[in-house]
């Protein structure tokens, strides 16, 4: 089993509950939370459909300015943005 799929196995049922739980914590001062948890359920479907997940990872970057954690984030934006930035990578070197 490769790497992404081995960590795709430990965090999408998270991420789905993470990324919308920063919407609601997070979405007022940090609107690129909404987007974040919208290319997290494209990844998701893509994802089981065998297909090229690549653009949706580079617009997550794009939004977190490469995963960085804001200083107002809450322990789940964290769990969130280190997840998602591990899964990139593992990811990324599979392509």
């Amino acid at each position: 089993m490769s790497r992404y799929s081995e960590l795709q196995e430990e965090y999408f049922p998270n991420l789905e509950t993470y990324t919308l739980a920063i919407t609601r914590a997070h979405g007022k001062n940090h609107p690129e939370t909404f987007k974040v948890h919208e290319l997290f359920n494209k990844i998701e479907a893509k994802y089981q459909a065998k297909e090229d997940v690549s653009s949706e990872y580079q617009e997550i970057r794009k939004l977190t300015d490469n995963y960085k954690i804001p200083t107002d984030a809450c322990p789940t934006m964290g769990k969130t943005y280190n997840f998602l930035s591990e899964l990139d990578q593992a990811y990324s070197t599979e392509k």
